[in-house]
């Protein structure tokens, strides 16, 4: 029997509170526990599902709402609820909006002209702490950290091997090995961890065992936080 994904919904505007609804109840794995027009309601109604026993396992969270916009209400979500994925739903890609949403803990950031199908995986991957993001996202957060580009591989990203490393990384908790930068410079163009193991001859329970090491030593919650901070540190 399949395991049902829990979601809530967060968005301003009844219609599509209720679009959302309708489309993701097509799925068969995907189950809409409720949904709410702001950013304090959502902290209203994430309160009451607990108390039901019944929490959700992804949240979807407009950003600019009345009340409490979507990245307040990510952060303090996080704060109270950090084992919640979170997946920022907007149809702003503004820079700034982004790496608002990131940095306050969301897992992925989905414009609402994706396709359903985009929208349906994009959850299933949060409900396992997994991100999906879109191209032009991930290009638009990258880009804003990188000078110039850098030689590409067929494959999918940067070939880390000609890639400089960096003597950036003050701050950290532990200093990072070299394996573990290779790793966060894949990581930081989007790689999967089977798209890491494969490109660095690894096994996937090797890079996941580099990636939690990675997370601690960066004090971040996940991959797109760590590539975040990897940027901003100059690690990669």
């Amino acid at each position: 029997m399949t395991q049902m994904i829990r979601v809530l919904i967060i968005d301003d505007q009844t219609l599509v509170r209720e679009g959302l609804r309708k489309l993701l109840e097509l799925e068969s794995d995907l189950e809409v526990l409720d949904t709410a027009g702001d950013g304090r309601a959502a902290l209203i109604a994430v309160e009451r599902l607990y108390e039901t026993g019944i929490p959700p396992d992804v949240i979807l969270m407009d950003v600019r709402m009345p009340v409490m916009d979507g990245i307040e209400a990510t952060r303090t979500l996080k704060a109270r609820w950090p084992e919640i994925p979170v997946i920022i739903l907007t149809t702003f890609d503004d820079l700034e909006l982004i790496r608002g949403g990131l940095q306050a803990g969301a897992l992925s950031y989905l414009l609402k002209d994706s396709t359903a199908d985009q929208l349906a995986l994009t959850i299933r991957l949060a409900a396992h702490g997994q991100v999906l993001l879109q191209p032009n996202i991930a290009s638009k957060i990258f880009a804003s950290f990188t000078p110039s580009p850098l030689p590409l591989t067929p494959a999918f990203g940067r070939d880390v091997t000609s890639a400089p490393v960096a003597a950036s990384g003050e701050g950290l908790i532990e200093p990072l090995t070299e394996r573990e930068r290779e790793i966060l410079a894949l990581v930081a163009q989007g790689a999967s961890n089977r798209q890491v193991a494969e490109n660095l001859y690894l096994t996937e329970g090797t890079v996941k065992n580099h990636m939690t090491s990675i997370l601690g030593k960066l004090g971040v919650r996940d991959r797109t936080q760590a590539a975040l901070k990897a940027r901003e540190m100059g690690l990669v």
